[in-house]
């Protein structure tokens, strides 16, 4: 989470020019993707429903991030990368759950 947010920091004049030309999209889902597994990784034995706790908390995570970007220089928002932090936060924990089965 941290690197997500240290990423978010970088100002718009300063973003790489090979970035730029990506579809930013794309690196939204694989970051809350790796996100997503981590946190299921980590909270699956302790959670009592982490495939529908971790997601909500990676949404609003990913509106969180949204919000300090609004306030770097270059930067702007979008709920469009919202949706995409959304979709990788629930790929990711659904690989998680594939990976990681609970002990019965």
């Amino acid at each position: 989470m941290v690197l997500i947010l240290a990423g978010s920091s970088i100002p718009g004049d300063a973003v790489p020019a090979v970035l730029v030309l990506t579809w930013d999209k794309l690196l939204h889902v694989a970051e809350y993707a790796v996100m997503g597994w981590l946190g299921y990784r980590a909270y699956h034995s302790d959670l009592k429903d982490p495939v529908f706790v971790l997601p909500v908390f990676g949404v609003l995570f990913g509106c969180l991030d949204e919000a300090w970007q609004s306030m770097i220089p270059g930067r702007f928002p979008s709920h469009y990368d919202i949706i995409a932090d959304g979709i990788g936060v629930i790929c990711g924990v659904f690989t998680g759950s594939m990976l990681y089965k609970k002990p019965s």
